[in-house]
């Protein structure tokens, strides 16, 4: 499938060709829609293991504490990466024993952390040229690219970036997910909202995120030219449409930028986010609030649920002396912390911000403006003060300093081995936490940044220079090898022809799309170790691949009404049929325990699956009506529902304590175990679903269109579709296959 804003890639196979097809155009899956069996889960930040440092800050609070326990007393020089093909402005990555980067050029690198080698680089596009719009102010040169710094889904082995690429006249920004261990490209969506001017428009906040949610901050380039707006967007991983929250959305208003020094925005444990805003064109005390020069509380899909502002935010607004150059700092006391370019510490409380004037405490902190993240060791933060950092331990009193370096380092720092790890003037420095007193440093050379940060992760420390990454090691030494890659998800498609098309680690045994059928194909199945699967043509006729037997079929008999689904049994030994009035024939080892044959039915069958037993499968109708038979229990039903649209298939869950319905819209009913994880209920769908494949944890499906777009959920990856090729009959199926080391 495919939209206007979004394009997911992925290699294929066109098996009715028997040939292999590469980066073929697929859609995008949607956000959830309401589910009568599924009760809502709390929205989560982001998690990550103390080995890994996945997102600016090392986690959604941005303690920016390396929890692993590693040693850097004293630390030495590991690596140093071959340059890179553009600038570095954000803070490395580290996952699955890779270090990851990106680049003013839209590149994004992977190096294996025990060598700085380059395991794979993926350029994702056409940076942006800012001498092509006039009237651009700005200070990143030659081009524009990638500018923040990528997030990590670990669960998802994705790495997200925002890629602002040329555009005629213009820019574009695109949300891009690659694989973390291939580079592949598996997500391209613009996530410009309407009516803004992207060239003004800067992403230069560190991505975070949330609930699934890839969260977004924008705002102008250095010299507050042009018309441009603070923007918070949060665009679903899996593709579908963003949400944004505007800041000084007036009339006639403008600006109040989220930029916070680069540094991403803070992520609750409800999963709520937290950004801080800059100035905006609104300057007198007769102008109405309009969340500049603030601390703001946002829901995962962008509604203001609380904020803060000083009193005095519009005279702050006029002096350019805002509150958002920071990202605010959440404390476990309950408090939060923020300071900007006024110079002025304030401490809020995280339940009620208070708004206009509503701080607990606030007082004079840092004597030059602050820029980037704090980091927080067991409540005490280290914050990145123009003038140098300063150690502060915040409570409901006006913020006094611990102490301040003198040595000009103040970048956003972290905290790893006990110390405290600044960069500033070329170098990158350790400090003694309780005192700040300089306890290394080296010399790394430039940064394109005014306030760039290291990372710390698999006994590393990380330091970006111009255009190389600098890894320096501690007692323990270097870190192991990277992680291999998983095995890859893996599914078939079936056209009505017979045409099997193969994505990901699925293996293409066969296909009837050059035989002439007597009867189009309706269905098909997978044998249980994937290494085969059966194609069933309305008159029951069976197409048997790869190590599928064949053990009989109705495609000799005169049937009351066609056929409609395939279920095999657990052994690969036996399937059953079904046809659209509910009549089923069992061969092989499958046990015939009922059928719906010789009962008026209120809708035509439309599909079937088993249990992971021999003896019992459910068969389901159009309307959503399930009927159970032998030792398949009934979990539910959508019979008495009005619905949208008619249901077009099921699949059980692998335990078979469970099963999902899937509607003709991608509407998605989830009953037993059956997880719910996503539909397309609420998207306008280019052609309606015709079927659906559990992945093998029962933590996912795909759906799929007639036109073979595929739309992934829960842990079933997205690995390809037909969705942009023009096929020779429409898609009726689907099946899983088998992962591929």
């Amino acid at each position: 499938m495919r939209s206007c804003s979004m394009v997911r890639v992925g290699l294929i196979v066109i098996a009715a060709a028997l040939a292999a097809v590469a980066s073929m155009v697929g859609g995008p899956a949607s956000a959830a829609t309401a589910n009568p069996k599924t009760t809502s889960i709390a929205a989560l930040p982001l998690a990550v293991t103390a080995s890994e440092w996945t997102t600016f800050g090392h986690d959604g609070l941005r303690s920016g504490v390396d929890a692993s326990g590693s040693s850097f007393s004293p630390a030495t020089a590991a690596w140093t990466s071959p340059a890179v093909d553009g600038q570095l402005y954000g803070q490395p990555l580290v996952s699955t024993g890779r270090v990851f980067a990106a680049t003013e050029n839209d590149t994004v690198y992977a190096l294996a952390a025990n060598t700085g080698q380059v395991l794979w680089h993926t350029h994702v596009g056409t940076p942006f040229d800012p001498n092509t719009v006039p009237g651009l102010c700005g200070n990143i040169h030659p081009t524009v690219g990638i500018t923040s710094t990528p997030v990590i889904d670990s669960a998802r082995s994705e790495i997200f970036v925002v890629a602002t690429e040329a555009a005629p006249g213009n820019a574009v920004h695109r949300l891009v997910g690659l694989d973390l261990f291939t580079g592949a490209k598996l997500l391209d969506e613009g996530i410009d909202p309407a009516g803004t001017s992207p060239a003004f428009q800067l992403q230069r906040a560190s991505l975070a995120l949330t609930d699934g949610r890839v969260i977004a901050g924008f705002g102008g380039n250095s010299g507050d030219c042009g018309p441009y707006h603070g923007l918070v967007v949060s665009a679903p991983e899996n593709g579908s449409p963003p949400s944004t929250y505007v800041v000084a959305n007036q009339a006639g208003d403008g600006q109040g930028a989220v930029w916070m020094g680069g540094a991403a925005p803070s992520i609750d444990a409800q999963g709520n986010v937290w950004v801080a805003t800059g100035n905006s064109q609104h300057h007198g005390s007769t102008d109405a609030y309009d969340q500049s020069d603030s601390v703001l509380k946002l829901s995962p899909t962008m509604h203001l649920l609380d904020s803060f502002a000083p009193l005095h935010w519009y005279a702050d607004n006029t002096t350019d002396a805002d509150l958002g150059s920071t990202a605010p700092a959440l404390l476990s006391s309950g408090r939060v912390f923020q300071v900007g370019k006024s110079q002025t510490g304030y401490i809020l409380n995280q339940s009620h911000l208070g708004g206009v004037g509503g701080q607990l405490a606030s007082g004079p902190f840092c004597s030059a403006d602050a820029d980037g993240g704090a980091a927080d060791l067991n409540g005490t933060l280290f914050v990145p003060c123009g003038n140098g950092l300063t150690s502060v331990t915040p409570t409901s009193v006006p913020p006094v300093a611990h102490w301040t370096t003198s040595s000009g380092v103040h970048g956003s720092p972290i905290v790893a081995g006990g110390l405290v790890w600044s960069m500033g003037g070329g170098r990158l420095t350790a400090l003694n936490a309780s005192t700040g007193s300089t306890a290394q440093q080296f010399t790394i050379g430039s940064t394109p940044s005014s306030f760039p940060s290291p990372a710390a992760s698999d006994g590393l420390v990380l330091a970006p220079s111009s255009d190389q990454i600098h890894a320096f090691m501690g007692p323990a030494g270097l870190p192991v090898p990277p992680t291999p890659p998983p095995p890859r998800p893996a599914y078939w498609l079936v056209a009505s022809d017979g045409g099997i098309f193969a994505f990901g680690g699925a293996t293409f045994y066969g296909s009837t799309g050059s035989f002439t059928l007597n009867q189009p194909v309706v269905a098909m199945a997978s044998t249980p170790d994937h290494r085969g699967y059966w194609l069933v043509a309305s008159d029951g006729g069976i197409f048997a691949f790869g190590d599928a037997g064949f053990y009989g079929s109705t495609g000799s008999l005169h049937l009351n009404r066609p056929i409609v689904g395939i279920a095999p049994t657990p052994d690969g030994r036996g399937y059953w049929l079904v046809a659209s009035d509910g009549g089923v024939f069992n061969f092989g080892d499958a046990t015939f325990v009922g059928s719906m044959g010789a009962v008026a039915l209120n809708r035509p069958v439309v599909g079937m699956a088993a249990t992971t037993s021999s003896q019992g499968y459910w068969l389901v109708a159009s309307d959503g009506g399930v009927f159970n038979f032998g030792d398949a229990g009934f979990e539910g039903s959508t019979g008495s529902l009005t619905l949208n649209e008619p249901i077009v298939g099921m699949a059980a869950t692998p335990l078979g304590a469970g099963y999902w319905l899937v509607a003709s819209d991608g509407g998605l009913f989830s009953f037993g175990r059956a997880t719910f994880e996503g539909s397309t209920g609420s998207l306008t769908l280019n052609k309606p679903v015709v079927g659906m494949a559990a992945t093998a944890t029962g933590d996912g499906y795909w759906l799929v269109a007639s036109d073979g777009g595929v739309f992934s959920f829960g842990d079933a990856r997205f690995e390809g579709s037909t969705g942009g090729l023009a096929l020779n009959r429409p898609m009726v199926g689907m099946a899983a296959g088998a992962p591929a080391s």
